[in-house]
């Protein structure tokens, strides 16, 4: 019994592993803040490029006078370029402007890219002060699905998205020129 009691005392004494416990323990959650940290610095990454494609796409159509077909393509691919080395082949994009009519906001005209544009003179609503009287806003849209990048550890998937009103620099309205018209 002695013995017994003996060796209970060295064992409670003995204290050479612990840190190595202690490591195996903490380790894995150690890890796992870890790869959270990165994904949250690449989804905030991403999201920051939205916002600035976002801007640019508007910005672009906003310092013309007139829109054609070709200019769009040249400002769309623009955008694009913005976001890279990211791929934003699957970005929704879209591109309105929206003008005053005697105090009804609506569309007049609208392009996308893997989004519906909106119809002519559809209705819409836009935030207080943003549309001067009988004039316009240029509305630039992007969304961007973001999925993770470190696979099965983390499966998030979420819509990344921003909008901005941009009102024209050189002229009230900025028309649109279709290449069929």
């Amino acid at each position: 019994m002695t013995l017994m009691i003996k060796r209970l005392r060295q064992y409670r004494h003995a204290n050479r592993g612990i840190s190595a416990v202690e490591f195996a323990l903490i380790a894995p959650l150690m890890l796992l803040i870890y790869f959270a940290c990165i994904e949250l610095s690449f989804m905030m990454i991403l999201d920051r490029k939205v916002t600035s494609s976002t801007a640019a796409l508007g910005d672009l159509v906003a310092r013309a006078s007139t829109i054609s077909d070709d200019d769009l393509d040249d400002i769309f691919e623009a955008t694009r370029m913005i976001f890279q080395p990211n791929p934003i082949d699957d970005a929704r994009m879209r591109i309105s402007s929206i003008y005053d009519d005697d105090g009804v906001y609506k569309v007049a005209w609208s392009d996308a890219q893997h989004l519906a544009p909106y119809a002519e003179d559809t209705v819409m609503t836009v935030p207080d002060d943003i549309i001067p009287e009988n004039g316009s806003v240029i509305l630039a849209e992007i969304e961007y699905d973001y999925e993770s990048t470190l696979g099965y550890l983390f499966t998030t998937k979420k819509t990344l998205s921003d909008q901005f009103y941009l009102r024209p620099r050189r002229t009230d309205h900025v028309a649109r020129i279709r290449d069929d018209d």
